[in-house]
Protein backbone atom coordinates (compact mmCIF):
# COMPACT_ATOMS: atom_id res chain seq x y z
CA UNK A 1 0.00 0.00 0.00
CA UNK A 2 2.83 2.17 0.48
CA UNK A 3 3.77 2.38 -2.94
CA UNK A 4 0.14 3.36 -3.70
CA UNK A 5 0.13 5.77 -1.35
CA UNK A 6 3.97 7.44 -2.52
CA UNK A 7 2.71 6.91 -6.18
CA UNK A 8 -0.70 9.16 -5.22
CA UNK A 9 1.61 12.04 -3.78
CA UNK A 10 3.80 11.77 -6.99
CA UNK A 11 0.65 12.55 -9.17
CA UNK A 12 -0.44 15.10 -6.74
CA UNK A 13 2.56 16.77 -6.81
CA UNK A 14 3.13 16.57 -10.77
CA UNK A 15 -0.70 18.13 -10.54
CA UNK A 16 0.73 20.74 -8.60
CA UNK A 17 3.27 21.79 -11.14
CA UNK A 18 0.85 21.42 -14.19
CA UNK A 19 0.44 24.75 -16.18
CA UNK A 20 -2.78 23.98 -16.03
CA UNK A 21 -2.87 24.47 -12.14
CA UNK A 22 -0.61 27.20 -11.93
CA UNK A 23 -2.90 29.12 -14.35
CA UNK A 24 -5.96 28.48 -12.50
CA UNK A 25 -4.52 29.55 -9.30
CA UNK A 26 -2.80 32.37 -10.64
CA UNK A 27 -6.18 33.25 -12.56
CA UNK A 28 -7.92 32.77 -9.06
CA UNK A 29 -5.77 34.95 -7.72
CA UNK A 30 -5.56 37.88 -9.69
CA UNK A 31 -9.78 37.71 -9.87
CA UNK A 32 -10.14 37.82 -5.86
CA UNK A 33 -7.48 40.78 -6.00
CA UNK A 34 -9.63 42.84 -8.61
CA UNK A 35 -12.45 45.22 -6.67
CA UNK A 36 -14.62 44.87 -10.08
CA UNK A 37 -14.07 41.48 -10.32
CA UNK A 38 -15.25 40.16 -6.74
CA UNK A 39 -17.85 43.03 -6.46
CA UNK A 40 -19.60 41.12 -10.20
CA UNK A 41 -19.30 37.98 -8.26
CA UNK A 42 -20.65 38.83 -5.18
CA UNK A 43 -23.95 40.32 -7.12
CA UNK A 44 -24.49 37.52 -8.90
CA UNK A 45 -24.29 35.28 -5.76
CA UNK A 46 -26.91 37.61 -4.25
CA UNK A 47 -29.17 37.55 -6.91
CA UNK A 48 -29.13 34.01 -7.22
CA UNK A 49 -29.81 33.65 -3.34
CA UNK A 50 -32.96 35.64 -4.75
CA UNK A 51 -33.88 33.66 -7.10
CA UNK A 52 -33.25 30.30 -4.95
CA UNK A 53 -35.68 31.70 -2.03
CA UNK A 54 -38.26 33.20 -4.25
CA UNK A 55 -38.46 29.21 -5.94
CA UNK A 56 -38.45 27.98 -2.21
CA UNK A 57 -41.56 29.98 -1.46
CA UNK A 58 -45.00 27.80 -1.51
CA UNK A 59 -46.97 30.64 -2.69
CA UNK A 60 -44.51 32.00 -5.37
CA UNK A 61 -44.51 35.41 -6.84
CA UNK A 62 -44.60 34.50 -10.47
CA UNK A 63 -43.60 38.20 -11.24
CA UNK A 64 -41.21 38.66 -8.80
CA UNK A 65 -39.66 35.83 -10.05
CA UNK A 66 -39.54 36.80 -13.25
CA UNK A 67 -38.01 40.36 -11.98
CA UNK A 68 -35.16 38.44 -9.68
CA UNK A 69 -34.22 36.18 -12.90
CA UNK A 70 -33.73 39.10 -15.16
CA UNK A 71 -31.98 40.70 -12.35
CA UNK A 72 -29.51 36.81 -12.43
CA UNK A 73 -29.49 37.05 -15.74
CA UNK A 74 -27.60 40.27 -15.81
CA UNK A 75 -25.31 39.76 -13.10
CA UNK A 76 -24.16 36.74 -15.07
CA UNK A 77 -23.56 38.79 -18.41
CA UNK A 78 -22.04 41.26 -16.30
CA UNK A 79 -19.54 38.84 -14.34
CA UNK A 80 -18.93 36.99 -18.32
CA UNK A 81 -18.00 40.05 -19.90
CA UNK A 82 -15.23 41.03 -16.83
CA UNK A 83 -11.59 40.30 -18.55
CA UNK A 84 -10.19 38.67 -15.31
CA UNK A 85 -13.36 36.95 -14.70
CA UNK A 86 -13.11 34.86 -17.88
CA UNK A 87 -9.85 33.90 -17.73
CA UNK A 88 -10.07 32.68 -14.41
CA UNK A 89 -13.40 30.69 -16.02
CA UNK A 90 -10.98 29.29 -18.76
CA UNK A 91 -8.49 28.55 -16.56
CA UNK A 92 -10.75 26.26 -13.96
CA UNK A 93 -12.16 24.44 -17.61
CA UNK A 94 -8.46 23.86 -18.31
CA UNK A 95 -7.77 22.05 -15.26
CA UNK A 96 -11.11 20.54 -15.20
CA UNK A 97 -10.14 18.63 -18.04
CA UNK A 98 -7.07 17.50 -16.89
CA UNK A 99 -8.05 16.48 -14.35
CA UNK A 100 -10.90 14.43 -16.03
CA UNK A 101 -8.64 12.87 -18.57
CA UNK A 102 -6.48 12.24 -15.25
CA UNK A 103 -9.28 10.38 -13.46
CA UNK A 104 -10.34 8.69 -17.05
CA UNK A 105 -6.25 6.86 -17.35
CA UNK A 106 -7.26 5.52 -13.67
CA UNK A 107 -10.14 4.27 -14.50
CA UNK A 108 -9.02 2.34 -17.27
CA UNK A 109 -5.85 1.34 -16.10
CA UNK A 110 -7.88 -0.32 -12.96
CA UNK A 111 -10.92 -1.77 -14.47
CA UNK A 112 -10.01 -1.63 -17.97
CA UNK A 113 -13.45 -0.17 -19.06
CA UNK A 114 -13.58 3.56 -21.33
CA UNK A 115 -16.93 5.68 -21.17
CA UNK A 116 -18.28 5.24 -24.44
CA UNK A 117 -17.79 8.70 -25.69
CA UNK A 118 -13.49 8.28 -24.53
CA UNK A 119 -13.62 4.96 -27.02
CA UNK A 120 -12.35 5.33 -31.12
CA UNK A 121 -14.28 4.24 -33.84
CA UNK A 122 -13.34 0.90 -34.36
CA UNK A 123 -11.23 0.74 -31.25
CA UNK A 124 -10.20 -2.54 -29.83
CA UNK A 125 -9.49 -1.43 -26.70
CA UNK A 126 -6.02 -1.57 -27.20
CA UNK A 127 -3.86 1.19 -27.65
CA UNK A 128 -0.40 -0.63 -29.32
CA UNK A 129 -1.30 0.02 -33.04
CA UNK A 130 -3.46 2.65 -32.12
CA UNK A 131 -3.05 6.25 -34.72
CA UNK A 132 -4.34 8.52 -32.11
CA UNK A 133 -7.97 8.79 -31.03
CA UNK A 134 -6.89 11.15 -27.56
Amino acid sequence: MENVLNQAEQLAEAILDSEEYIKMRISEQATMNDEEATRLIADYSQQRKVVENLLAQNDMDHSALAAAGEKLEAAQKSMEDNSKIKIMREANTAFNHMMQQVNKIIKFVVTGEQDEEDGCSGCSGSCDSCGGCH
